[in-house]
């Protein structure tokens, strides 16, 4: 049976896949499978973090700098929407003076007197420090300045050393401690120009001055516009300053996509980023200006979620995305990646004209172009019948047209079949067939909410679209995004919506916590044959959680699930059989046959709950069965049987060290762990396991 739901389940913490057997008398306690691993982000947790926005755009005793107050906004947009920075924890300073300066970052003979200092917690914190505007050069002392917006450029002590900046962030960092991370991004440079050829903010000409780099201690991750003793250069299409820009579209998820470098994973790791930086900042600053700029960025162990790209350089990650997906269309050269194209280029779609071209070359050139011009007509009035009236030998826009009237089958659309590729549920009765699903923790989340956003934006009739819009918000903890498109399929009839839906009630995740409600949606979607929701119900009713407890109704719905193929609902009738109560028979080995038969249908929470059970006194009940054999089947389902075995490290009742070994030995044969056979769950077997289980998964 396919195990998306408990996955889903087992990263919201409702309950995990795993077997809790309480059975009187036995004193046993089967293990519960692991939860899904922690993100690795080390931004990923916020809540507490603080950041000092500051955008100098104009000053009193110099030029502006343009878009240093776009910067700022777009900056406080993406610490806000996507790192989940609280706003108030965020604070923006706009033309910034001296005072303001030592206010927020503190002074020089004071340097634990300034706000952020005060703001941040130990152990709790991230910190991020940004800045666009005027940096200067002290001529005398060779040490850079950010000018404040009541500074004199040609007066060093004017201005706020960066020195002194960087000293007081050291205390800082160190008071937030060695696992959180303090970020200082500076977009700005120090060699006396303003970005504009031919002019100078100094009254002394330093052509080539180089300033001297402030010292550092470990720890804090600069970003830096440029390196070297050249100016800092603007994106003018996106009207910010170009290490801004690029920063901002490179953590969006370009970073991270293959045709940049990256690995794909869905993930903008610190490394990927930098590469990103150097290569994007310094190709575009020589394109644009005929000028050098090479950013300086320090490695750091940082992880990012792909995300959305901010409103600020949205139309620029577009622009790029649909460049890349148009070299793609070209070097495949073929009908369908020139239709693809055209089907998912959205609203930036720059190369649509060549792609049509490619499409309707030679005699049928002439209707291709009569076909376009009659979409373009008839689709800006939504009159999609009257397109498909007008429709003759060419027909492009057919399956979109008939799929804005309603149409029942709109697989045929590439946006569709992108959405499905990329985030349909391995468990979901409307997925369709030929589709393969995807796990929730191996979504995609950034494309796979373009591509369903776009999908069930053309499909809003087809409810299986708008689920799973709803797991790929989900995916990237955007709760109230995931509550709006879960409700929509929920109310179209979508049962496995109606169960993820009833989970963000039960959390308060996105939506106030209603526990009432998300019994409700728990019972409809059992009903309609969702056999975790059904465990769902069981479990409230079980322990009382929001609404009155039951334990005899729970057992009742356990059974059922149990029936129906779920696993962890067997380790609650175990404990029936074993006392006889609420009408089961007492016979313990009827429930223990329960595992039996659900690791013969190959489930592997099953299997590693039969091992687990044989290495603590209950082999009886499973001859001629080895726990190691089990545990081995379990690993070949992939990362659920990886996770269940892996934590029966963590359970009451243990795997044996005589079968951890043995299990070692044959991970070691195979070229997976090069670890001690100890008998523990180390960290490297633990790495191996997952390793080996996704390498050998047969399913």
């Amino acid at each position: 049976m396919p195990r998306e739901a408990v996955m889903s389940v087992m990263r919201k913490s409702i309950r995990v896949a795993g077997a809790v057997l309480l059975a009187a008398g036995l004193g046993l306690t089967l293990p519960p499978p692991a939860r899904a691993a922690a993100d690795p982000a080390v931004f990923s947790d916020n809540a507490d973090s603080v950041a000092v926005v500051i955008g100098n755009r104009t000053y009193k005793q110099t030029v502006p700098v343009d878009f240093a107050h776009n910067d700022a906004d777009a900056i406080r947009s993406y610490l806000v929407e996507r790192l989940g920075y609280r706003e108030s924890n965020v604070f923006v300073l706009k033309d910034a003076t001296l005072n303001e300066f030592n206010q927020a970052f503190g002074t020089e003979r004071n340097p634990q007197s300034g706000r952020l200092w005060r703001s941040v917690r130990e152990g709790r914190s991230n910190v991020f420090v940004y800045y666009s505007g005027h940096g200067v050069p002290d001529l005398a002392t060779h040490q850079p300045f950010l000018l404040p917006e009541d500074g004199n450029p040609n007066q060093g002590e004017s201005g706020y050393s960066l020195e002194t900046l960087y000293r007081n962030l050291d205390l800082v960092k160190r008071k937030i401690g060695a696992d959180r991370q303090l970020v200082v991004m500076v977009d700005a440079c120090f060699t006396g120009e303003t970005g504009r050829k031919g002019e100078s903010l100094l009254a002394v000409s330093a052509p080539g001055f180089a300033p001297a780099k402030p010292k550092t201690e470990a720890g804090i991750v600069r970003v830096v516009a440029t390196s070297g003793a050249t100016p800092a250069n603007w994106d003018e299409p996106n009207k910010l300053g170009l290490l801004t820009s690029r920063f901002l579209m490179g953590a969006s998820g370009l970073a991270d996509a293959k045709d940049q470098q990256g690995n794909g994973n869905g993930q903008v790791e610190w490394s990927e980023l930098k590469s990103y930086l150097r290569r994007e900042v310094e190709d575009t600053a020589r394109r644009t200006s005929g000028r050098e700029q090479v950013p300086e960025v320090d490695d750091a162990p940082i992880v990012l979620k792909a995300a959305l790209p901010v409103d600020a350089v949205a139309k620029g990650v577009a622009a790029v995305r649909d460049e890349a997906a148009w070299r793609r269309a070209e070097s495949l050269g073929t009908r369908e990646a020139f239709e693809t194209y055209v089907g998912t280029c959205g609203e930036t779609c720059a190369y649509r004209d060549r792609a049509m071209e490619r499409l309707f070359a030679g005699r049928k050139r002439d209707a291709a172009a009569v076909d376009q011009e009659n979409w373009g007509r008839f689709s800006a009035q939504r009159q999609y019948q009257a397109y498909l009236d007008s429709c003759r030998e060419i027909c492009a826009y057919k399956s979109l047209a008939e799929g804005y009237l309603g149409g029942s089958d709109p697989g045929s659309d590439p946006r569709v079949k992108r959405c499905d590729e990329l985030a349909a549920a391995t468990d979901d009765r409307d997925r369709p067939k030929g589709v393969t699903g995807v796990k929730m923790g191996r979504i995609e989340s950034s494309a796979a909410i373009e591509a369903c956003r776009n999908a069930a934006t053309a499909y809003p009739n087809v409810r299986r679209l708008s689920y799973q819009l709803g797991r790929a918000y989900d995916r990237t903890d955007r709760y109230k995004e995931a509550f709006v498109a879960y409700d929509v399929a929920a109310k179209a009839g979508s049962i496995s919506a109606m169960n993820n839906l009833a989970t963000l009630y039960e959390n308060g995740q996105g939506v106030k916590r209603q526990q009432a409600e998300a019994f409700r949606l728990y019972r409809q979607a059992g009903d309609g044959g969702n056999v975790v929701a059904l465990a769902n119900a069981a479990r409230m009713l079980e322990y009382g959680n929001g609404i009155p407890k039951n334990e005899a109704q729970a057992a009742a719905l356990y059974k059922r699930a149990a029936e129906g193929g779920d696993v962890p609902s067997i380790s609650k009738l175990v404990p029936y059989y074993s006392t006889g109560s609420y009408g089961f028979p007492k016979d313990l080995r009827q429930g223990f046959d329960l595992f039996r038969r659900a690791a013969d249908k190959g489930d592997p929470v099953a299997m590693a709950t039969m091992a687990t059970l044989i290495d603590n006194g209950f082999s009886g009940f499973f001859p001629g069965v080895r726990s190691s054999d089990m545990v081995m089947r379990a690993l070949k389902k992939g990362e659920l049987g990886a996770a269940s075995v892996s934590a029966t490290d963590t359970a009451a009742q243990k795997l044996k060290p005589d079968t951890i070994r043995t299990v070692q030995r044959a991970i070691k044969e195979a070229d997976y762990y090069p670890g001690a056979i100890d008998g523990r769950f180390n960290p490297v077997f633990v790495r191996a396991l997952d390793q080996y289980a996704k390498a050998n998964e047969t399913e």
